[in-house]
C-alpha cells in the first residue's frame, strides 16, 4: 500500500514539474498588460487564445478570442493558426492559471514568433475596464458539494453514483479516484451521451475552480442529481496528509 502511494506521488510530482519547470518567468517579456495587449490588437491584429476549455470559453472570454484548450493546441493550431508570424497573446480564466504558460511554451517549441501571455489573464482584463462577451452563456444553478471525507458515505448512499473526473489525461493517469471516469473538460460538450442522467454524479476537478461550471451545465442539459468535489483533487491530497 505504501509503495502504490510512493509511486502515485512520484508520477503526480513529475508531471507538475514538467508542466511547471520551465514556464516563463513573470519578468519575462513574454508577460504583457492588458493595456499593452490592447495596442497589438489594434496596431498589430494580435489575435487572443483562450486556453480554457471550450465550454469555459463559450461561456465567458475576451472578445473574438479563439478557443484552443492547451490539450489540443498542438493540432488546432494546424489549422487555426497556420501564420506562425502571427501576434498572438494566450490567457486562462484565473490569475494564477499556469495554462496559458503551458501553451506558450508549445507554440514555442512548434516555432511561433510573436507569442505574448496576458498577464493576469481575464481578471486583470476585466479589471482594466476591458469588456468581455459570452457565446453561449451556462445558466448558473444551486450546486450541493461534498469535501473529501464525505465521500465514501457518499458512494454508499448514493447507488450507482458516477464519478466524472474532468481534469486532462495525464492528471488523470497520475493519480485517481477508484471507478472515477475520465471525461477531459475541454472534450465534454461533445461527450454529454456518456454521462448518465438518471445517475446521481460527482465533478471532480483539479482544485474546485472548474467543476461548479461544469456542474451547472450538467444541470442545464438534464442530469438530475449532480454534485461537486469541494476544492478537487488537490484538496483531497492536502487533507489526507493531513490526517
Amino acid at each position: 500500500m505504501v509503495l502504490r502511494l510512493l509511486t502515485a506521488l512520484i508520477v503526480v510530482l513529475t508531471v507538475f514539474l514538467s508542466c511547471t519547470a520551465t514556464l516563463p518567468q513573470k519578468t519575462d517579456e513574454s508577460y504583457i498588460e492588458p493595456a499593452q495587449a490592447a495596442v497589438l490588437i489594434k496596431e498589430k491584429g494580435a489575435v487572443f487564445v483562450d486556453t480554457m476549455g471550450y465550454l469555459e470559453c463559450m461561456d465567458h472570454r475576451i472578445p473574438g478570442s479563439l478557443c484552443i484548450a492547451l490539450e489540443e493546441f498542438e493540432i488546432k493550431s494546424q489549422t487555426s493558426l497556420k501564420d506562425k508570424e502571427q501576434h498572438i497573446i494566450f490567457y486562462c480564466e484565473s490569475d494564477e492559471c499556469l495554462r496559458a504558460g503551458q501553451t506558450y511554451k508549445k507554440a514555442k517549441t512548434l516555432g511561433y514568433k510573436n507569442i505574448y501571455i496576458l498577464n493576469g489573464g481575464l481578471p486583470a482584463w476585466k479589471r482594466a475596464g476591458y469588456e468581455i462577451e459570452s457565446q453561449q452563456r451556462i445558466k448558473r444553478a444551486p450546486v450541493v458539494s461534498i469535501k473529501p471525507h464525505m465521500l465514501k458515505n457518499l458512494i454508499k448512499e448514493k447507488k450507482g453514483l458516477f464519478i466524472l473526473d474532468i481534469r486532462s489525461e495525464d492528471l488523470y493517469k497520475a493519480g485517481h479516484i477508484d471507478g472515477a471516469v475520465n471525461i477531459p473538460l475541454y472534450t465534454l460538450h461533445n461527450r454529454l451521451k456518456e454521462i448518465p442522467k438518471n445517475n446521481p454524479v460527482l465533478v471532480i476537478d483539479e482544485n474546485g475552480k472548474r467543476s461548479f461550471l461544469v456542474c451547472c451545465w450538467l444541470i442545464n442539459n438534464g442530469v438530475k442529481d449532480v454534485i461537486r468535489f469541494y476544492g478537487g483533487m488537490k484538496y483531497k491530497e492536502i487533507q489526507e496528509r493531513k490526517g
